[in-house]
């Protein structure tokens, strides 16, 4: 949702003056804009609290007219808009639907002025680019997954009805005052139906955006949980790395990524690292394709067990059914990655192994007793 904590910058020319009134919602500063909408701080005469509102104002349809009404900019533009407005609405009712200390919560929604608004709260923190440009790594399994496994959480919420973020970025999670973090910004997911009619509609983040993102190839690259695995992934490895990958368009030629094993501090688990690594894949089939099992392989990596194969996944279809993923807990928001349940391992190998060593070993020794007399 872009809710950041600068208050200082230059109002954007469409925006609502501080002090405008929106049923019992007092503007008192513009903290975001972005290309569909402005997001403000406000104050909540009823419940005396600080919100954000965020207003739906696409700057290349629409226009603040006379007084506080939106208006399409051209004639031809209005069903557009209007297709962006049912998304924005869309938007508003799939996160009103949750509830996860990592996602953004809809307080209220509202249509007015030509136009819709949706309240949240108000988050104080910074987002994850001002840390890592502040000097943060995660250089231990417990720092990064502190923010990669709450995120992902709900990420996995968001996938189960079958919306993807489409945006994920370090601008757009912001990492609280006591540390947790909030994933931001459902805009790109609102507007993919748009990608094609109006080119403004497309958002990608460079190094954030894998290659299906950017179409073309008659519609070979399909959109999926995979998109958002990619981008989750390059929020990874700039954490630990602190470094973007390269554009996802740039490798298709030459791909330029370096492992982040070659980049991030030794105290990070290499099964782990080799787990983003995949999560980068240029080819959307050579990634981890649902969240829950990219959870599960991060998990089972900090644990020491090397990931399987990719495209071992159908494996887990037996007997014509399909095995459940594990239920993780919601994260605390503390971060502590120790409370979600570990898979468990058959420990039995080891056990034969080693007893086969050591009977080994005491034949090699009675071999050599038995030769020196």
């Amino acid at each position: 949702m872009g809710i950041e904590q600068d208050t200082t910058q230059i109002v954007p020319m469409n925006a609502l003056r501080v002090g405008t009134r929106l049923e019992e919602f007092v503007i008192r500063a513009v903290i975001g804009e972005g290309g569909f909408g402005i997001v403000y701080l406000a104050y909540d005469t009823s419940l005396e609290r600080e919100v954000a509102i965020k207003e739906y104002l696409p700057g290349s349809l629409a226009t603040r007219g006379a007084g506080l009404q939106v208006e399409v900019r051209q004639a031809d533009k209005r069903v557009l808009f209007q297709k962006g407005m049912r998304r924005f609405v869309n938007e508003a009712h799939i996160l009103a639907r949750f509830r996860h200390p990592a996602l953004v919560s809809v307080l209220r929604f509202f249509e007015a002025n030509g136009t819709a608004y949706m309240v949240m709260p108000y988050y104080r923190g910074k987002t994850l680019r001002e840390k890592v440009r502040g000097g943060f790594r995660a250089k231990s399994t417990e720092e990064l997954f502190s923010i990669l496994l709450p995120v992902l959480e709900g990420l996995s919420q968001i996938h189960s009805v079958e919306c993807y973020h489409l945006d994920i970025s370090s601008d757009n999670i912001l990492i609280l005052e006591n540390n947790a973090p909030v994933l931001l910004d459902f805009g790109a997911a609102r507007h993919t139906e748009l990608s094609g009619e109006d080119s403004t509609t497309i958002i990608l983040k460079p190094g954030f955006a894998p290659i299906e993102q950017y179409g073309g190839m008659d519609g070979e690259l399909e959109l999926g949980p995979w998109t958002d695995i990619y981008a989750i992934s390059a929020v990874a490895y700039l954490l630990v790395t602190g470094t973007m990958p390269p554009m996802s368009v740039s490798r298709m030629m030459k791909d330029s990524l370096k492992p982040a094993v070659d980049y991030a501090s030794p105290e990070l688990p290499m099964w782990v690292l080799r787990v983003i690594d995949t999560g980068l894949s240029i080819r959307q089939q050579d990634r981890q394709q649902s969240v829950r099992t990219y959870i599960t392989a991060l998990l089972e990596a900090a644990e020491g067990a090397a990931p399987p194969p990719v495209r071992e996944e159908p494996s887990l279809q037996t007997g014509g059914g399909i095995l459940p993923m594990p239920d993780f807990p919601p994260a605390q928001s503390n971060g502590a990655w120790s409370n979600y349940e570990k898979p468990k391992r058959n420990s039995a190998p080891l056990r034969w192994g080693g007893l086969f060593i050591a009977l080994l070993l005491f034949a090699v020794l009675v071999l050599t007793v038995f030769s020196g007399k």
